[in-house]
């Protein structure tokens, strides 16, 4: 089994739900080309730039309670000194710009945050979309999943909504059926053509999103995007590898 192959199936074992949502988002004729990319940046690898600091950090800039721990929850300038600490120099901008911009977004709403297991959504036999959202949150008597995206570029609204979707399917079940399923958003804002023409430097503008649950999409719905994503990625792990 070549290089190509295996890439393809690894990713398609367990794959990232944002990667997921973004190739469904992608109109079918242009979706091969897409997924293309996609494989062929995961087999050439290579160091990107990482939110992994930001995401071990989640609990804490939600100040999270666990059990007895009379602690109060960790303040700002105790947050963006704990990240930069364990960056130790990598990735330390990104990561600790994400964190701040979330901490000062949520931690005025009053949430009270608890650890949750993170859960995956099944997709097929050993196939699931990776979430890892690991609490959940408590206002005004809602139950709330609100997952944070670190990333600086703001995905389109189909995207969002497929994000949402695949999360209350994951999330929303048993016991916690009627939770409230949110996005915590930290890109920039579109670009207009002013701001390009004057080279405007493009800044986080946080925003949270709640869809209503009738514009959640059915897990009928998404059945049929989400074979195709992995039929194009099989067909697509035949190919050649990239020079």
């Amino acid at each position: 089994m070549g290089q190509m192959k295996r890439k393809a199936i690894g990713l398609l074992n367990r794959i990232q739900f944002i990667d997921l949502a973004q190739a469904v988002t992608v109109p079918p004729s242009a979706r091969k080309d897409w997924l293309r990319e996609y494989l062929r940046r995961a087999v050439k690898g290579g160091k990107f730039p990482s939110y992994r600091y930001f995401r071990a950090a989640i609990p804490t800039i939600y100040g999270v309670r666990r059990g007895l721990d009379p602690s109060p929850p960790v303040g700002r300038s105790d947050l963006e000194r704990h990240i930069k600490t364990a960056c130790k120099g990598v990735d330390e901008a990104i990561n600790i710009d994400a964190a701040l911009h979330l901490f000062d977004m949520v931690r005025s709403k009053g949430y009270a945050a608890y650890d949750h297991p993170a859960k995956n959504l099944p997709l097929g036999l050993k196939r699931t979309a990776a979430i890892g959202l690991e609490c959940e949150l408590v206002r005004d008597g809602e139950l709330i999943f609100q997952f944070p995206s670190p990333r600086r570029t703001r995905f389109e609204d189909r995207t969002i909504t497929i994000l949402l979707s695949l999360i209350h399917h994951a999330y929303a079940t048993g016991d916690r059926e009627g939770a409230v399923i949110e996005f915590a958003d930290l890109s920039c804002d579109f670009e207009t053509p002013t701001s390009r023409r004057e080279r405007l430097p493009r800044v986080r503008d946080p925003r949270i999103i709640r869809l209503e649950r009738s514009d959640l999409l059915s897990l009928d719905d998404l059945t049929p995007e989400i074979q195709s994503v992995h039929d194009l990625l099989l067909d697509l792990g035949d190919e050649p590898e990239p020079a």
